[in-house]
């Protein structure tokens, strides 16, 4: 058996772990607003980073609480009915933006490095159905926006974090350290280089679908996120998305 392996299979889940919903430090570096399409009458413009697409509210047309709450529920829910009805966009393009959302989550594992051979399709599809189900269940709830003296525009959040990655992680190390023991007892039962990344994996799904079972939500607490003029349009500051991204998920556990 290769313990190396097992042990970079191991590390892939540590990645894999601090999942995100694609508004990332990438998007920080790229929020630059991008004129809409004059054929139509959009009420928005568009912005856009190296992920995702997103469309930004024009200014006075579109509160940025009822903005920001439709954006979330396409991120995390794959709800489309407010981003339609504020007139950001049609359901298709939510679609494409909550698709882009799983394939970042997806693509992030890294699948094919683990695996000489391709990945059994079967556990894609386990591994990203379990992750659009763990984005379903988090918990929050835009309560209102104020103008700030500053001339930024400050939304408020309620929310209750989800306890995930911290029963997670170790129902999951406890699994592979059984998996590792048992095989260890008995050289003939090694998985080749090509099954071990199948029994990683399976893993994986096997204990976030259990957690997933079984989870429990943090008191509620609030947090804000900030709108801030760029470019004639207001957009959200993005290290303020990100700071909500951790906030509704236990990755401190994780990152620390």
């Amino acid at each position: 058996m290769n313990m190396k392996l097992l042990k970079r299979c191991t590390a892939a889940f540590l990645a894999v772990s601090v999942l995100s919903i694609g508004l990332t430090a990438n998007a920080a570096q790229s929020s630059d607003p991008i004129s809409a399409d004059s054929s139509s009458t959009p009420v928005l413009q568009a912005y856009s980073d190296s992920e995702l697409g997103f469309p930004a509210p024009a200014n006075g047309q579109v509160p940025y609480d009822q903005y920001l709450s439709a954006l979330l529920d396409v991120c995390f829910r794959n709800d489309s009915q407010a981003f339609v009805a504020l007139g950001l966009g049609t359901a298709e393009e939510a679609a494409s933006i909550y698709n882009a959302v799983l394939n970042s989550e997806l693509l992030s594992i890294e699948l094919d490095s683990l695996f000489t051979t391709e990945c059994p399709e079967v556990l894609i599809n386990d591994l990203q159905n379990l992750m659009a189900r763990m984005l379903g269940s988090v918990r929050y709830a835009v309560t209102g926006c104020e103008l700030q003296a500053d001339g930024t525009y400050q939304v408020t959040i309620v929310y209750e974090q989800m306890i995930l990655f911290q029963p997670l992680m170790e129902l999951y190390m406890a699994v592979v350290t059984d998996m590792a023991t048992n095989w260890s007892s008995n050289y003939n039962s090694y998985p080749s280089d090509e099954e071990l990344p199948v029994y990683i994996i399976a893993a994986l799904c096997d204990s976030l679908r259990v957690c997933l079972d079984n989870v429990t939500y943090a008191e509620p607490a609030i947090t804000t996120v900030s709108f801030e003029p760029q470019d004639g349009t207001y957009l959200p500051n993005m290290d303020d998305l990100y700071n909500l991204q951790n906030l509704l998920f236990d990755t401190s556990y994780i990152l620390n």
